[in-house]
């Protein structure tokens, strides 16, 4: 029993407890025991609702600023690398780099509120171009490696791990923050994201084919929810006859089929091309 639970049980009067109640082998007569007179079973309901609160304040403060401070890293080791040092004292600092020299870098308060990071910068964050970062991250652990993943890329995160693009090894190329220290750690199982999120892992590779064109960019493919797909997921359209591969996103989703949209400007799809969630064939060494 956590502290909060602890705290919330000593603040109900043990003399509203009958006589036949306690957390020790069951004694006396059993009916009598189950008889709760109405004052007894409002304090129970108290109870429960007290542990219950320190339940999710215990969930949602689980995780602490010292567990994630440190120096995160994601680029390409080109035009985009971008630092993100965060410190057990509620700080940050952000630099980003590029071919040219300093693009942007900023600073100020850090914080963790109800399971996710909040950063406060100091000057101007502007989103423009080689500028500016995210505010608002769920911190990740998989196996030995810790991530700060943006809260509006969570699902593209998931179809990383689906795809196989996630894990990378190293620190050279990386899509999301991985502290600098991780690169070559150990992965098993699954990202440990919110709860909320764990539905967009897929239990295994789902591959269909493109049964109708809606325009040259979006299409319906013939798996659907009945697969495991969610609007939101991002797959893999395989290259087909004179298109190359392309990303796509499920816009909707029916039992056995779903809409699929073309993620990059230039993409097109075809009737009879194969869509995958698993592209990517590597994946980090596991323990």
């Amino acid at each position: 029993m956590n502290e909060q639970s602890t705290a919330a049980l000593q603040r109900i009067p043990t003399e509203s407890w009958p006589p036949s109640l306690s957390f020790g082998p069951l004694g006396g007569n059993f009916a009598r025991s189950v008889m709760f007179n109405h004052q007894t079973m409002k304090t129970l309901a108290s109870l429960l609702l007290l542990l219950t609160i320190a339940s999710f304040a215990t969930a949602a403060d689980s995780v602490l600023l010292k567990d994630i401070a440190g120096d995160y890293y994601f680029g390409d080791g080109l035009g985009v690398n971008c630092s993100l040092t965060v410190t057990a004292k509620g700080k940050f600092t952000f630099q980003w780099n590029g071919c040219l020299g300093t693009y942007d870098k900023n600073e100020g308060s850090a914080s963790i509120k109800e399971g996710v990071l909040h950063i406060a910068p100091q000057k101007p964050n502007l989103r423009d171009g080689f500028r500016g970062t995210p505010t608002e991250f769920y911190p990740v652990r998989w196996g030995a490696r810790m991530y700060l993943i943006p809260t509006n890329d969570i699902v593209e995160f998931c179809s990383d791990f689906n795809q196989g693009s996630e894990p990378r090894h190293g620190n050279r190329r990386t899509v999301y923050y991985l502290r600098r220290s991780d690169g070559d750690k150990p992965v098993s199982g699954k990202p440990a994201v919110p709860e909320q999120w764990t539905k967009f892992f897929l239990d295994k590779p789902v591959r269909g084919k493109v049964t109708e064109l809606v325009g040259k960019q979006e299409a319906w493919l013939d798996k659907g929810s009945a697969d495991g797909l969610l609007a939101g997921m991002i797959l893999t359209a395989q290259p087909h006859g004179k298109l190359m591969f392309d990303q796509v996103q499920v816009e909707a989703v029916e039992k056995d089929r779903c809409r699929i949209k073309c993620r990059w400007r230039d993409g097109e799809l075809a009737v009879g091309q194969t869509v995958s969630s698993r592209f990517h064939p590597y994946s980090a060494p596991s323990k």
